[in-house]
């Protein structure tokens, strides 16, 4: 049976895990705040479930939990880190920080991180933004190939997301967050756990054919899934992502980018980037407020084609499901309870359900 955790007590555990895997105090509890932000919104593939995994990297010995995370290269409007191995949620916070101060001061800034580890939710980041007046928020990493190019047979590519946040006035924000894989693979994951089939388009086997097995499942599709259905932009997409998170950032791209699939543990090399774009520098924001007021309104209000509910912007379901969970708690399911069951009694903390 699903159980539900409150949000305040879930996070507190995540945190007390982290801190006894190693990490400094203040470096847990902004890990747990962004693993347990993925289980708010509604993206139960990145969020706790997720924590064996983060917690089994920490015990060999594969994240550097005392890093010096510094910055490499700097102008007024960009800024190159290095990582030092560090648990990808706190590189990537500090990266994200320091991107949204200097574009106070700049008015734009790109910032690029080298030498991190997989980051969750590329959303988080990007809605970091939001809580500056004005401000709009870019966010993508690579990670782990898993990723099939059209007409190849192997993985090269990871799902390299991409996010984004573009403030509103009245009306909710513009928050987009999302693969350019046909799905992430905690899809893959989550079909496993429901023992249900996977549509197809969205894996393929061993043989690099499609399948609807999540346990035959070994890659993913680009967005768009097949040749015939131009997934040749999914991919195209993948490698902006690719480029700005490794050629650019001075790391490396996803063919080379260790993680769960590797034979042995160790560093990933992952990459990401990010950027803060404040409005007022090309024009009066109160002006683009209402503008984005007026385009999301007429989205919302646009009729339903038949069968359907309503129109969605993106980032309504995402807004709804925070609403609903902060107020009856994150479901988890049976599978993923025993795995934080068991975490929690390696590391003598007292579970919360």
């Amino acid at each position: 049976m699903t159980v539900r955790i409150p949000v305040e007590e879930l996070q507190r555990f995540v945190t007390t895990v982290f801190t006894r895997a190693g990490l400094p105090e203040e470096d847990a509890a902004i890990s747990a705040e962004i693993l347990v932000a993925a289980d708010v919104r509604g993206f139960d593939s990145h969020g706790v479930a997720r924590l064996d995994y983060y917690v089994g990297r920490l015990e060999a010995g594969a994240i550097n939990v005392r890093p010096t995370i510094r910055a490499v290269a700097e102008t007024a409007a960009t800024v190159v880190f290095n990582a030092d191995n560090a648990i990808r949620f706190v590189s990537g916070y500090r990266a994200m920080r320091r991107c949204i101060e200097k574009t106070k001061e700049s008015g734009i800034c790109l910032a690029t991180v080298r030498r991190s580890n997989h980051y969750g939710i590329a959303g988080y980041y990007a809605t970091m933004a939001l809580e500056e007046p004005g401000m709009i928020g870019v966010s993508m990493t690579n990670a782990t190939p898993l990723v099939v190019p059209p007409f190849a047979r192997d993985a090269f590519l990871s799902t390299a997301p991409i996010a984004f946040a573009i403030p509103a006035g009245k009306e909710r924000p513009l928050v987009f967050d999302g693969a350019t894989s046909t799905v992430a693979w905690g899809k893959i994951e989550i079909a496993r756990r429901t023992r249900q089939p996977i549509p197809l388009g969205w894996a393929l086997d061993a043989e690099g054919k499609p399948t609807t097995d999540p346990f035959a499942a070994r890659y993913l599709t680009p967005l768009g899934a097949f040749p015939e259905l131009r997934s040749h932009k999914g991919y195209a997409l993948a490698l902006l992502v690719e480029v700005l998170c490794g050629q650019l950032a001075g790391g490396v791209w996803a063919k080379y980018v260790g993680g769960s699939r590797s034979q042995t543990i160790g560093p990933s090399g992952t990459g990401h980037a990010f950027m803060a774009i404040r409005i007022d520098v090309f024009r009066p924001l109160e002006e683009f407020l209402a503008d984005m007021d007026d385009m999301l309104g007429e989205l919302r209000r646009a009729r339903p084609a038949e069968g359907a509910e309503r129109v969605l912007v993106p980032g309504d379901l995402e807004y709804e499901t925070e609403q609903e969970r902060r107020a009856n708690g994150i479901p988890v399911h049976p599978e993923v309870l025993e795995k934080l069951r068991d975490i929690a009694e390696r590391y003598a903390v007292p579970f919360p359900a």
